[in-house]
């Protein structure tokens, strides 16, 4: 994977080869049996909202991310709007999965934006592109809602241009049968402003919320009323339900807080 600290408008990080796309409905699990079971994996055509106050979300990117290239064999995309991503963390967890992290960190795609116009470009301007040309299984866009809190932008025209990103995200997951995952401002536990959520929900297929609380984190689909409550665990410990046969439990993807 490789980082540019340039301007948005540059073209997407990695080159990719164009391939044909197939037209056929993808199921991503986390392949943490409490998230699988509430949320029925994530799913193709559809937009996720992981509405989080814990820095897990980030981790939980990381493990769908990694998840998708080596289940379907195809690119990821990731649109990065706080500083989200760490190699390092990628990789460890491809370690984890006994997984090449090389072969990994080349097929995502990475783009980073640094004011909320840049973001807004990348999206609106240069998604549908880097889609068309590298056929991703998946759409990251991480902390969304960043660049949009910034005190010198007037309110009406952060709601306008949000909508904006979060109808041509929708468009182009459906256009193109991407599985997409959207975070608000989860990098720094902190909710998004009742304005801006509220532009979220609205344009999710399916909205996930994780809150911490004492004895762990509480995930809740509020639109189907079902939660569960799951604890962490180091990334290289496993649970009992986890463990599902293999000699090593290789299915097993518990990773702690702050991964």
């Amino acid at each position: 994977m490789n980082f540019q600290r340039t301007a948005a408008l540059e073209e997407p990080i990695i080159q990719v080869l164009e391939e044909e796309h197939l037209l056929r409905e993808r199921v991503l699990k986390t392949s943490i049996l409490q998230i699988d079971d509430l949320t029925g994996g994530f799913r193709s055509s559809q937009v996720t909202l992981l509405d989080s106050d814990s820095s897990y979300a980030v981790s939980l990117l990381y493990l769908l991310c990694v998840r998708a290239v080596s289940q379907f064999d195809e690119e990821v995309v990731w649109i990065d709007g706080g500083n989200d991503i760490d190699p390092y963390a990628i990789g460890s967890l491809c370690k984890r999965l006994r997984l090449d992290k090389r072969e990994i960190l080349s097929r995502v795609s990475v783009s980073r934006a640094f004011t909320a116009y840049q973001l807004v470009t990348l999206i609106d301007e240069k998604l549908e592109e880097q889609v068309e040309r590298s056929t991703p299984s998946m759409i990251i866009v991480s902390s969304i809602t960043d660049m949009f809190m910034d005190k010198d932008m007037k309110w009406m025209e952060s709601h306008q241009l949000l909508r904006r990103c979060l109808e041509d995200i929708s468009r182009t997951t459906k256009d193109h049968e991407t599985i997409s995952v959207v975070t608000g401002h989860a990098a720094h536990g902190t909710g998004a402003g009742p304005m801006l959520s509220t532009l979220l929900y609205e344009h999710a297929d399916l909205a996930v919320q994780m809150r911490t609380r004492k004895n762990g984190l509480l995930f809740r689909i509020p639109r189907a009323d079902q939660e569960i409550t799951f604890l962490p665990v180091p990334w290289n410990q496993l649970t009992l339900d986890e463990f599902r046969g293999e000699e090593h439990g290789a299915d097993g993807a518990h990773i702690p807080l702050g991964a």
